[in-house]
C-alpha cells in the first residue's frame, strides 16, 4: 500500500516477471512442464513502463507466455474498470493466464473472469474448510470445489499448515495445494542465458 502510486510497484512487478519467464525458459529446456505464479497489480495493468517490460521479455521466445500465471487478487478485481479489463485482454492474446486469488467470499462473476482468461482460484485452507460467505449464504466446501470445477477452474488451496488440514482438504476434492506442510519457500537461480525462439 506505500508504494501505491509511486510507480516503484509496477517496476518491481516487471522485474518479478521478467526473473519468471526466466525461470520458464530454463524449466522448458529441461522438459519440465512447469506453470509459474507471479502477483499482478490493478496498477501494473495501467502502467506502460510494465507492459513494455512484459513484451521485451517475451520477445526472445513468446511460447513461455503459456507457462506464466498471473495472479490478481480479488480485492484488486473489484475495482477493475474497463481500462484493466482490455490490459488483461490484450496479455491474454500471447498466451498468458490468469489466477484470481485471496478469494474470501463468492461475490465476484466467475462465469465473467473465466470468460477472461482466468484459469484457477485460490483461497487461503481456513476460508476453505469454513465455507466462503455467498449472497444467500454460506457455501461449503465440498460445494464449493463441485462449482469451480463445473466452470472449468482449477483450484489451488494455500496455507496448508498441517497433516489434519490437509486431510480435511483432500476430503472435499481440492486437489491442488500450498503450505508449510510442503516445505519452506528454496530460492531458486536464474541462469542469465540466452534463449532460442521456439520452433513455430
Amino acid at each position: 500500500q506505500v508504494m501505491r502510486g509511486t510507480g516503484l510497484g509496477p517496476r518491481i512487478e516487471a522485474h518479478t516477471f521478467t526473473e519468471s519467464i526466466q525461470l520458464a525458459g530454463q524449466f522448458a529446456a529441461r522438459g519440465a512442464d512447469a506453470s509459474l505464479f507471479a502477483d499482478l497489480s490493478a496498477e501494473s495493468l495501467r502502467d506502460g513502463g510494465f507492459h513494455d517490460a512484459l513484451a521485451g521479455a517475451l520477445t526472445p521466445d513468446v511460447a513461455l507466455a503459456s507457462r506464466l500465471v498471473m495472479s490478481v487478487a480479488q480485492s484488486e478485481v473489484r475495482s477493475f474498470g474497463p481500462a484493466h479489463w482490455d490490459a488483461l485482454a490484450a496479455m491474454a492474446q500471447t498466451g498468458l493466464r490468469y489466477a484470481l486469488v485471496d478469494v474470501v467470499d463468492l461475490d465476484v462473476d466467475f462465469e465473467a473472469i473465466k470468460r477472461r482468461g482466468f484459469d484457477f482460484v485460490r483461497l487461503d485452507a481456513q476460508v476453505f474448510l469454513d465455507g466462503l460467505p455467498a449472497p444467500h449464504g454460506e457455501v461449503p466446501a465440498a460445494d464449493l470445489c463441485r462449482y469451480l470445477s463445473r466452470l472449468g477452474f482449477s483450484m489451488i488451496v494455500g496455507r496448508i499448515a498441517d497433516e489434519r488440514q490437509l486431510v480435511k482438504v483432500l476430503g472435499f476434492g481440492a486437489l491442488l495445494g500450498q503450505g508449510r506442510l510442503f516445505g519452506a519457500p528454496r530460492p531458486l537461480r536464474v541462469e542469465h542465458v540466452a534463449r532460442q525462439p521456439s520452433a513455430a
